[in-house]
């Protein structure tokens, strides 16, 4: 299951990642960061692996 611990970090990495999209000028760099943040996001909101706190 997913911590909120782990939560807060695959949202920071998200964040992370959008960031580095951002700042990149190479088209295949900002697909690659943008995925990579999609994927750190449905963690983040994935209902099945969310662990009461």
């Amino acid at each position: 299951m997913v911590t909120d611990e782990d939560r807060r970090y695959y949202e920071r990495r998200a964040e992370m990642e959008l960031e580095m999209a951002a700042a990149t000028e190479d088209p295949n760099a900002c697909s690659s960061h943008y995925a990579l943040a999609n994927l750190y996001l449905a963690r983040v909101f994935d209902e099945n692996a969310r662990e009461t706190s």
